[in-house]
C-alpha cells in the first residue's frame, strides 16, 4: 500500500487565506454607521465618502478612507437612510450628497455652487468650505455612529 504524500502547497494555501482573513479583520476591525437624514425623493444614489485629515476633500478617489454608495431608488419609505462603512480606529470626517441623477459626480453650477443637496459630519456654512477639525469624529474599535442631514 501507497502512502499519500502530504500536499503542501494546498495546506500553506489554505493557512495563508486564514492569516489573511484574520489580517484583514484586524485591518478593518471598526464599523461605522451613518444615518443621512432629509433625503428628498427617492431617485439617484446616496454616496458617503469618509476622509481622513491628509485627504480631507482630495477629489482622489484613491485617497479616501472609505465610501459607500447607496442605490435609493428601490426605497420604499422616506426615512433615513443607513448605512456601514469599514475603517481603521481613527479621526475621520464624512460628506455626504444625493446624486439625483446617478452620475457618480457632486454637480456643481457656472460659478461653483453645489446642485445637489450634501452635508458633512460637522456644522458647516455654506459660506466657506469646512475644515476638518471642524467636521472631524472618533472611530474606535467598537466602532462609531454618526447622524448628518442633508442641505440644498
Amino acid at each position: 500500500m501507497q502512502r499519500c504524500k502530504p500536499h503542501w502547497g494546498r495546506r500553506c494555501a489554505n493557512f495563508a487565506t486564514a492569516w489573511l482573513s484574520v489580517l484583514g479583520i484586524a485591518a478593518f476591525g471598526a464599523t461605522l454607521t451613518v444615518t443621512v437624514d432629509n433625503i428628498k425623493g427617492n431617485e439617484g444614489l446616496v454616496h458617503v465618502v469618509i476622509y481622513d485629515a491628509a485627504s480631507w476633500l482630495d477629489r482622489d478617489p484613491a485617497k479616501f478612507a472609505g465610501a459607500q454608495s447607496v442605490d435609493i431608488t428601490e426605497r420604499h419609505d422616506d426615512g433615513p437612510l443607513v448605512t456601514n462603512v469599514e475603517l481603521e480606529p481613527g479621526e475621520y470626517a464624512a460628506f455626504a450628497y444625493h446624486d439625483r441623477n446617478a452620475n457618480f459626480k457632486f454637480d456643481k453650477n457656472l460659478i461653483g455652487l453645489p446642485k445637489e443637496p450634501y452635508a458633512f459630519s460637522g456644522p458647516f456654512s455654506k459660506l466657506r468650505m469646512p475644515k476638518f477639525v471642524d467636521c472631524k469624529f472618533a472611530v474606535g474599535e467598537d466602532g462609531a455612529a454618526i447622524r448628518i442631514g442633508l442641505q440644498k
